[in-house]
């Protein structure tokens, strides 16, 4: 009986882990989808004002 309270408690335990695990790597999965998206917003605003600097440097010529 003891060891039955025993395994019961190590795969309760076990199983918050794994929960907490997800958890975590859901969270980390989410975190790299956004920073990648801010990444392409930006490289978007970049080649704009690239752009924008280009034509004001040959209306100042």
């Amino acid at each position: 009986p003891n060891n039955s309270i025993k395994d019961d408690a190590y795969w309760e335990r076990r199983r918050k882990n794994n929960e907490a695990a997800k958890r975590s790597r859901d969270a980390r999965r989410a975190k790299e989808d956004e920073i990648a998206i801010r990444a392409a917003i930006l490289e978007q605003e970049n080649i704009k004002l690239r752009l924008e600097v280009s034509q004001l440097k040959q209306e100042t010529a």
